[in-house]
Order: C-alpha cells, then structure tokens, then sequence
C-alpha cells in the first residue's frame, strides 16, 4: 500500500474478523447527503467521536465514512491488550513535567472506563477480560534491566506491580525462554475485531454508517464538500479520524509515517497442545523491548505479533516463515508450528509519540498519529474531540490540550532511510526479545 492512498489494501484477513461470523457491511447512501457533522474514519477514534456527538447533540445526524469494513481494518488488527501506559515523556508541552505520567495515564483510564461502559451497556460480545494474567516478559539480560526499570518507574507513580521469576513464568506460559517479568499495565484483554463490531454495530439514532467509501478529498470550511467514492456530501464540520490516511488528505502529512506489524494464529489445539502453552488457560505476554513479540493464549489458539516494516507490507510467505520461526523458538515441544490465518496490520508512528489532536482550522477537527494503545487512547480521543468541536470543557480535555504535537519528519528519501535504518538497529538491540 502506497503511503498516499486513502484506503487500506491488506494482503491478508484479519485473523481475529476471520474466527467471527459473517457480517454484512453498512453501504447503503442515504438520500439526504447534507449532514451537521462528518467523520472520516470509523476506528475506536472516529466510533467515539460518533457516539459522543450524539450524546451531546441530540437530533443531529453525523455521517461515519470508513474505507474498509468494521473489522478489518486496523482496529481489528491489534493484539487486544488494552493498556493505560502513558505517552512519551517528550509529548509533553511546558504545562505539566513533574506529574505528566499521572495525567497522560488518567486520560487513557478514562477511555477504558468508558469502553468497560460500553460493552456491559450493549452486551458486546468481546471476550473482555480483566483478570487474564498480563505479562512483560524478558527472554535476556538487557530486557530484564529495562523491565525492571519498568517496574521502577511504576512504583514512582504509585502504581502497584509485581515481579514473575522465571519459575512462575514458565508454569504461566509454557516455555522456559523468559528469565524474568513483571505485571503490565494491561487492564483488559480483548478479541479487537468484536469490539470493533460490537461499538459500530451499538451506535446510537442518528449516526449514518457507511462502510466501504474512500474519501478521496475535501475543501471548504463551513460548509466542507468532501469527495467520496460514492459521491460528494456536504457538511458544517468535518472531523478527521482515519490515523495515517489523513495524510492523502494534507493533514500532518509530513509528521507520521505507517510502520506494518505481523500477527498469526494457530489452528485450535487440542487439550495435550493447550497444556504445553501453560497450566493459565489463557495469558498475554509483551515483550521487554518494543521491537520484541507479543503473545497470547486465547480461545484455544495462541497468537503470536511481531516483526516491523516501513511503509509496505511484507510478503505472506515471509511473515509466516519469520513468526513460526519465532514460535519454534519459545515453544519446540509443539507438534505443528503451523497457522491458520497470518495478516499484516498498519499504524501511524511519529518521532516524539505525540498525537495530532486539535482543530485544523474552522470547522475541521482532527485527531490521528496513534502509534499504540490505540483502542483506550483512540476513544478517549474521539470523545474529547467531539467535546472541543462542541465547546465543552474538563479537565481532561485540558490535559489533552496541555500536550504537545508530532515532531516534523525529513521529506522522502531521507525518511525512508531514518526510519529502516532505526528498524534495523531497534530490531539488533531486541535480541532474543524478538
């Protein structure tokens, strides 16, 4: 996929949309094409952004466009940790250094809390669940320094943690490849396609959803004209909330860049199988170093997330080759190292990262540049988005305002050869955290 189109063009299936059953898109165009308001984007950003205009503007019709189909996208492409960690210390503006942890936290709490909301309030079939064992794992003696630093730093903003020798963690996971971890800050673990699906298919009265619909351009302020591949509708705002693609529409185009990740899922396994995986009948482990795996044992299966690529998305046969490798590696006893759905999934990175979050100009709002936790800290961004657009004000909006946006990236092909050359070195250092 080329960085400047608009649209998603995945190789594979969400693995995680592909254990769900079959479900019909949303691409019926109403008649009416004048709206208040339109939402370009139906992520966990654009969804709660939605929802939240609803709530404040009752009455009101928004217009939801997304590219793709609730699902496959990549909402429905992450691993399901749903975790509060806050952002980078650098994301900060001068407003608040010494407790920036304690707000950036309680802004992604919010978005938790708000979702744990939702999916009781809808009966969201999600499998949520908060007392799944959630670990960060360290397979060598850099990643152990580092997590227990980690630890450190939780302590210092009062945040209870613990530690896992290595005993416990191979009686948790099954595998002696880990020396040391501690409790993440994990509060929920999730299947990310039926979240998806379950927040777009609760919307409330008023929210037009049409999937499937790229935007290809807007202009105007008040009212905006935005050109879709199902025709031209009209608006008083417009709400920018499709992450990277803002770029094909001149928003932060030179402040983020699209960084590919790889999950696979094992065939089910039978009970002998499952055994080798750990006596918990399901867990999540991160890993000690960004560039490391990610794992799961979950619905029978487990998940294995890994590998990073600038931009393109890496072959099949590459990805399943790299992630079996991977999982031979923690897990030898196995009787097949085979998967039954490998998919890509791309998200937006920027230098510092920092969101764009904020008022473009009159009557266009944006929020975009997630770089993880996209579920919680997406939806806390949608909502507050809907509330500035609406003239409300809190506290966490405040904060939200507090913080400072992405740094601006060299033009191509400096940015290509920083941002490989950073894969490369990052993934050097992972190790045997990969």
């Amino acid at each position: 996929m080329k960085s400047s189109n608009a649209a998603p063009a995945y190789r594979s299936r969400s693995g995680w949309n592909a254990l769900l059953p079959h479900r019909i898109a949303r691409e019926q165009v109403p008649k009416d094409r004048r709206f208040r308001t339109i939402i370009v984007g139906a992520g966990y950003t654009g969804l709660a952004a939605a929802r939240r205009l609803a709530e404040l503007v009752p009455g009101e019709e928004v217009l939801l466009l997304d590219a793709s189909s609730i699902g496959e996208g990549a909402s429905g492409r992450n691993s399901g940790f749903l975790l509060v960690n806050p952002g980078e210390p650098s994301a900060n503006a001068a407003g608040f250094t010494e407790d920036w942890a304690a707000r950036q936290i309680a802004l992604v709490q919010a978005g938790l809390d708000w979702l744990r909301q939702l999916v009781a309030t809808h009966a969201i079939d999600c499998n949520w669940q908060e007392t799944v064992p959630a670990i960060t794992a360290a397979a060598t003696s850099l990643g152990e320094t580092s997590a227990r630093a980690t630890r450190d730093r939780y302590e210092a903003w009062n945040i209870a943690s613990r530690d896992y020798r290595s005993d416990e963690l191979r009686r948790i996971l099954g595998t002696d490849y880990y020396r040391y971890g501690i409790q993440s800050l994990t509060r929920a673990l999730v299947q990310p396609a039926a979240l998806h699906r379950g927040l777009a298919d609760s919307l409330p009265d008023g929210v037009v959803l049409i999937e499937n619909t790229i935007v290809n351009a807007f202009s105007g302020d008040a009212p905006v004209r935005v050109q879709t591949s199902r025709g031209e509708f009209v608006a008083d705002r417009l709400f920018i909330t499709n992450n990277l693609h803002a770029r094909s529409l001149g928003i932060v185009r030179n402040r983020m860049i699209g960084i590919y990740t790889y999950g696979a899922f094992t065939p089910e396994l039978d009970e002998t199988q499952l055994n080798l995986l750990g006596e918990e009948p399901e867990w999540g482990a991160l890993p000690a170093h960004r560039m490391g795996t990610t794992m799961r044992k979950t619905m029978g299966r487990l998940l294995i997330r890994s590998g990073d690529s600038y931009e393109s998305e890496l072959d099949p046969a590459e990805v399943r080759a790299m992630l079996a490798r991977l999982y031979r590696n923690r897990f030898p006893k196995m009787k097949s190292h085979e998967f039954e759905h490998v998919w890509g999934g791309l998200t937006a990175v920027t230098h510092n990262g920092a969101f764009y979050f904020g008022r473009v100009r009159p009557g266009i709002f944006a929020s975009v540049g997630c770089g993880g936790a996209g579920v919680t800290r997406g939806t806390i961004h949608g909502r507050l988005l809907a509330e500035l657009a609406c003239g409300s004000q809190s506290r966490l909006l405040s904060d939200r305002l507090a913080l400072s946006g992405p740094n601006w990236l060299p033009p191509e092909p400096f940015r290509r050869l920083g941002a490989t050359a950073q894969i490369a070195w990052e993934q050097v250092l992972a190790g045997a955290e990969r």
